[in-house]
């Protein structure tokens, strides 16, 4: 081999060395491009994930204040509706005492006693009402409580009828007003236990 050839032998393997580097370390880069590619793919896709999960965690918990809020306020509602009849049924329960005394000989105006229990039993359905859109916001256990305290409404506004109707029939009304007493007692005793459950499950509710 003359001197030329052997030039142009060593030229092209130099070329080709070169070549061959730049080629490794093209592909080098590329794997690297690749690599940092996937990573910052991997990056962002956690990092979406994360917003994600703070978006669901927070739609969770407002969610959760809301049915809070709608279970407060269902309680308020039918709490302040057995308030008003309980409170019908002791002003009807006065109103039959100055009737008795009335009747008893004391000087005095008849009180209507048909007027109040009108207005009562139209505070009544009121509050069947409410107790039926509670339903809708508490739990079973809870419902069959409050279904349990309209109950007693209805008996204690039974036993203020069949009173009325003793009082105007001029009968012996201590029975009756016995009945009543007693009712309306319970009445009352029925509605403060009830409105210490519902706060109990309010705060718990609230902590969770």
């Amino acid at each position: 081999m003359d001197q030329g050839t052997a030039a142009v032998w060593a030229a092209g393997i130099g070329v080709g060395g070169v070549v061959i580097t730049a080629g490794m370390g093209w592909y080098a880069a590329r794997k690297a491009a690749a690599a940092a590619i996937d990573a910052a793919q991997r990056s962002a896709s956690a990092q979406v994930e994360a917003a994600l999960a703070g978006v669901r965690a927070q739609l969770s918990g407002q969610h959760q204040a809301a049915l809070w809020q709608v279970r407060r306020d269902a309680y308020a509602t039918f709490l302040g509706e057995i308030e008003a009849v309980r409170m019908g049924i002791y002003h009807l329960s006065s109103l039959c005492a100055v009737a008795i005394d009335n009747l008893a000989g004391v000087s005095g105006t008849m009180p209507d006693l048909a007027g109040a229990r009108l207005e009562l039993l139209e505070s009544f359905k009121t509050l069947w009402f409410r107790e039926s859109v509670l339903r809708l916001a508490i739990d079973p256990a809870e419902a069959e409580q409050a279904e349990h305290l309209v109950k007693l409404a209805g008996r204690a506004l039974e036993h203020a009828g069949v009173l009325i109707e003793a009082i105007f029939a001029e009968h012996n009304v201590g029975p009756p007003h016995d009945r009543l007493a007693s009712s309306r007692e319970a009445l009352t005793d029925g509605i403060k236990e009830w409105a210490r459950t519902a706060r109990s499950n309010l705060e718990l509710d609230n902590q969770n």
